[in-house]
């Protein structure tokens, strides 16, 4: 007589050495039985997640306890038993054998069945919710994909849906590569309906020394709306020279088929990054490549002015002092008490680093506050030594000159902050900016001294020849100025030269000329009524027309100037029905960025993504978590 099959197989099914229940949802990837395909995983599962239990028969029934804490299940014969009852009975409790008819009962422990929410089921509808979660979670939140594996996530997981199956890694992956797939979508719906696309470009280096090239995205929609996407990471696997760089930049942008809409790509000063952007150029039609990172040329001038002797060595001094606090404790402490002793904010110092713009000013501002405090933790002998102290002792003219610098370098930071807002900030704004820092900031003042008269004159004129201040008649019309010129808030030109003005508005009437308005586009903004249109049928030729290019030149330069604070783009938007043509210029060059920092800001997510715990991630997965994360906003 063959084997009896189980009773389980009504409800699984085997595939190779494991079991598989057939009321759960074949996307919950389930899996109930450990190897060899055996019966009492597969049980367990239909007890608690679908209350199914072993059938009856005639010849078992089910006992349960009186304090129901567990269930029997008896197969012995009733006739048997009964027989055996009687036979004890009537022997007055002696001991009896068993005859071949006496089975003894078989226990099976079952687990309980209570009403709670631990023993709730959690449908396949929620489990794929939490998987969704789950993948959002950890592309938001710049999460390990191992997160979901962690012994602290099952804890958690076991309080909050105890009968939620962990999603396993590879099932992790096929959600956020969805929600790349989906944002990506999203991008090339919104690229595809823009006219031009300007982007920004840089390359870095992750803790396991693989090369990476980050490109992102910017444009105005037709709601004068600034969008910035995060196109790719990709790792550069052959040398950074500028043709390799150049190629990378066109195959994303054929990825991504904008190649006919890219205006230029904004980079830093570095050589081989310029030269790629100019062999992009050349393949495009407007061939705009003298736009750079305004902030990057801006720290540059910086940094050549804090060269001087006597500036380097009190940057010198100050960076010692701040690393003696940063790794004494005891120093530190004491300097916390005695901030709250002052009734001051309770702050630590600050270290500069070449790589962070303003680090230096933000380092001496925070010296310079904290004089009073520093001054009496040096002086205490309890904490620091006679010989710590004549080490790291700043004097009185360093004290005054640090005050100086202060001064001065307060306004490159809040320049530098104003050019890389989180928003939009239009590279129409960097000459007339530079341009009030030169008159206000700069000017010298008799009681300067020498290594703050060399600090200004170095700086004015690194920054008159970078930002190509000075004109003359050799001087070409930059990407800039037509830029300030088509913004509302700068359009008079007040910050350049009486002769070089004329000049900025030929060269915008020559690439208004060169504009091919589509008539469509034209005349669905324009409409005209039905007694202007039997006009013109009355009329015939005759009619001249009161929108041309000419008129509507004139009529720009009539409006009155927008005040510098308000959003140029609203004004626009108001406006672009009334100055179409100049409209079409103003959105092409309206959106391209003053800086490369939103490139520059991915270094921070992949710094956490590729940590010190993560330098073998793979490239690939590089790419879609930094992807993830910087466009997390677009994650549905």
């Amino acid at each position: 007589m063959g084997k009896k099959r189980s009773w389980v197989w009504e409800y699984a099914k085997r595939k190779g050495d494991k079991a598989y229940c057939q009321l759960c949802d074949e996307d919950e990837n389930n899996e109930y039985s450990c190897v060899g395909g055996t019966t009492g995983s597969i049980i367990r599962h239909l007890k608690i997640m679908h209350k199914v239990y072993q059938p009856e028969t005639s010849t078992s029934k089910r006992l349960s306890s009186s304090n129901n804490l567990e269930e029997i299940d008896t197969l012995q014969d009733t006739d048997s038993l009964t027989n055996s009852q009687s036979s004890s009975s009537s022997s007055n409790n002696s001991f009896t054998q068993p005859s071949q008819h006496n089975i003894i009962p078989r226990k099976r422990r079952r687990f309980l069945t209570h009403d709670n929410d631990t023993d709730r089921k959690c449908s396949p509808e929620r489990t794929e919710t939490i998987h969704k979660a789950l993948a959002k979670l950890i592309s938001m939140n710049q999460l390990p994909l191992s997160f979901c594996s962690s012994p602290g996530f099952y804890q958690f997981m076991a309080v909050v849906e105890p009968n939620y199956k962990i999603i396993k890694e590879e099932a992790l992956k096929k959600r956020l590569h969805f929600f790349k797939s989906s944002i990506e979508e999203k991008i090339r719906s919104d690229l595809k309906a823009v006219q031009r696309v300007v982007c920004t470009s840089d390359c870095w280096s992750s803790l396991a020394q693989n090369s990476y090239i980050t490109i992102t995205a910017h444009a105005l929609n037709n709601d004068w709306s600034p969008m910035s996407f995060t196109l790719t990471t990709q790792e550069m696997e052959e040398r950074r020279t500028a043709l390799n760089i150049a190629d990378k930049l066109e195959n994303v942008f054929s990825n991504w088929e904008i190649n006919d809409k890219v205006t230029t790509v904004i980079t830093d000063n570095a050589k081989n990054v310029v030269n790629a952007v100019q062999l992009v150029s050349n393949t495009t039609n407007d061939n705009i490549s003298d736009v750079t990172c305004a902030a990057h040329s801006l720290q540059l001038s910086i940094n050549k002015a804090l060269r001087e002797d006597s500036i380097s060595e009190i940057l010198d001094q100050s960076s010692k002092l701040v690393g003696h606090f940063k790794h004494s404790n005891l120093a530190k402490q004491s300097l916390l008490n005695k901030q709250k002793q002052l009734g001051m904010p309770e702050t630590s110092l600050l270290q500069s680093c070449k790589t962070r713009w303003n680090s230096i000013f933000l380092m001496l501002e925070r010296i310079f506050k904290n004089r009073c405090p520093i001054s009496a933790v040096m002086a205490d002998r309890s904490v620091t030594s006679t010989h710590i102290a004549q080490k790291f002792e700043i004097s009185e003219h360093q004290w005054l000159k640090i005050e100086a610098l202060v001064i001065l370098l307060k306004p490159f930071q809040v320049i530098t902050s104003l050019l890389c807002g989180e928003k939009h900030s239009s590279t129409s704004m960097v000459r007339p900016l530079l341009k009030k820092l030169l008159d206000n900031h700069l000017k010298p003042q008799d009681n300067d001294d020498q290594s703050i008269t060399y600090f200004k004159q170095t700086i004015i004129f690194d920054i008159k020849e970078r930002f190509n201040l000075e004109w003359d008649s050799k001087s070409r019309v930059s990407v800039r100025q037509i830029a300030s010129f088509l913004d509302p808030r700068y359009k008079n030109l007040d910050h350049e030269p009486l002769f070089a003005r004329e000049n900025i508005r030929s060269s915008v009437i020559n690439l208004l000329n060169n504009i091919e308005t589509d008539a469509h586009n034209v005349n669905t903004r324009c409409e005209p009524s039905l007694q202007q249109s039997a006009l013109e049928f009355l009329y015939g030729d005759d009619v001249t027309e009161v929108n041309n290019l000419t008129t509507e030149f004139q009529n720009y330069l009539a409006e009155p100037q927008l005040k510098f604070h308000l959003n140029p783009f609203d004004w626009w938007k108001s406006r672009e029905n009334k100055f179409p043509r100049i409209g079409i210029l103003a959105k092409k060059y309206l959106s391209i960025p003053a800086t490369s920092v939103s490139s520059e800001r991915c270094f921070s997510t992949a710094g956490n993504v590729v940590n010190s715990k993560r330098t073998s991630l793979l490239t690939k997965n590089v790419n879609l978590l930094v992807f993830l994360y910087q466009n997390r906003n677009l994650i549905p």
